[in-house]
């Protein structure tokens, strides 16, 4: 490993952030916007953190892409809405109209009333295309992916942080006049060293902090046309039988191709073979919506309890109760105020949600302005 070195950080260099999910990256943003120096850490080959798109069939355009994580937002969500206007991005509303199937052992019952999705706001190119243009507004080389911080170190006299990162196998240091984690709580606690140790409320706080949808599983189901819209239904469901416990329609704005997603419910089948689970979802969405259901273009699933930056011990079954705001320990500022949160766990708003991680990178961005 590199030798540590003890100096004063210069007044350029930058403040790090370490994740470029979507808090992360609008920290980033924020900071560059005041005309501070940032450099983001991302321990993945790619930025999102828990958005993540991919194309619904090979060389399908960027609005055609699907998202296999965060997908929602809500037209009551502040922080999201400002940032999507600030961006250019528009939002447009999940379809909706048609019955609801709604499925029990004794079969399938076709429920006339709205969907539960109603109202949902989705964005073309998924949610991620709000951390992609984030991304690409960030002075060039202040990115750094497959970047991995192992070791957080407060240096003596206010002089900033030593953070030891990974990368390609090899380990470097740098010093960073302040910090902001925009990683899960409970991530945090399981991935980096802190010298000092953070205190014990802390701590606990971190590990007691469920993940935002670090147990869900997602599948994607790639059609033609939306077929299920000409019989009626809306694509939106919910199964007692699995594998899949809630569905809704998935389409691009434009309406083709047509896509259905759902999410797994606790199933053995997460467990299977990917063409057994393949072959359960075509057979469940075929009893729900007819044989057509049976012959599909693409099929994309993935679990994020597999997800090592996103999942920890702990995170891999859902939340006996999802908390409406993250701890209030965790939106404050550590080691005299150089150490800061960011995070959909940690938001003071909407908990987990979009809408949320927005705001607590806002937030960490607006605790670096003021006290450094």
């Amino acid at each position: 490993m590199a030798a540590d070195f003890l100096i004063t950080p210069p007044a350029t260099a930058p403040v790090v952030i370490v994740g470029a999910g979507l808090s992360g990256l609008v920290a980033a943003q924020a900071l560059h916007a005041a005309g501070r120096p940032v450099l983001v850490l991302e321990a993945r080959d790619r930025v999102g953190g828990r958005t993540l798109a991919v194309p619904a069939l090979p060389g399908s355009p960027e609005a055609e892409w699907l998202d296999l994580g965060a997908t929602w937002g809500w037209a009551h969500h502040p922080y999201l809405t400002r940032l999507l206007a600030q961006l250019n991005v528009t939002p447009f509303t999940q379809p909706s109209t048609g019955a609801t199937a709604y499925e029990t052992p004794q079969g399938v019952h076709r429920l006339p009333h709205p969907a539960g999705s109603a109202g949902y706001l989705r964005l073309a190119g998924g949610a991620a295309t709000l951390c992609r243009t984030l991304a690409a507004q960030l002075p060039t080389g202040s990115l750094r992916l497959n970047t991995q911080v192992t070791h957080l170190r407060q240096l003596p006299d206010l002089q900033g942080i030593i953070l030891t990162v990974e990368q390609a196998g090899q380990a470097h240091t740098l010093v960073a006049p302040a910090v902001v984690l925009a990683l899960p709580p409970r991530l945090v606690a399981h991935r980096i060293g802190f010298e000092p140790t953070l205190p014990a409320p802390v701590r606990q706080a971190q590990l007691a902090t469920p993940t935002w949808m670090s147990h869900a599983m997602k599948s994607v189901v790639v059609y033609e046309t939306p077929f299920w819209r000409a019989q009626g239904w809306s694509g939106y469901a919910v199964s007692q039988l699995g594998p899949l416990g809630e569905i809704h329609d998935a389409s691009p704005a434009s309406g083709r191709p047509g896509a259905l997603f759902g999410f797994f419910a606790a199933d053995p089948l997460r467990a299977a073979a990917p063409a057994a689970r393949r072959a359960a979802v075509l057979a469940q969405l075929a009893r729900l919506f007819g044989p057509a259901a049976l012959t599909p273009l693409a099929y994309h699933e993935l679990d994020w309890t597999q997800q090592p930056h996103t999942s920890a011990p702990g995170d891999e079954h859902p939340p006996q109760q999802v908390p409406l705001q993250g701890p209030t320990v965790l939106r404050q500022s550590l080691w005299h105020n150089t150490l800061h949160w960011a995070g959909a766990e940690t938001s003071s708003s909407e908990w987990g949600r979009l809408d949320g991680a927005i705001e607590a990178g806002q937030r960490a961005a607006g605790q670096v302005l003021e006290r450094q």
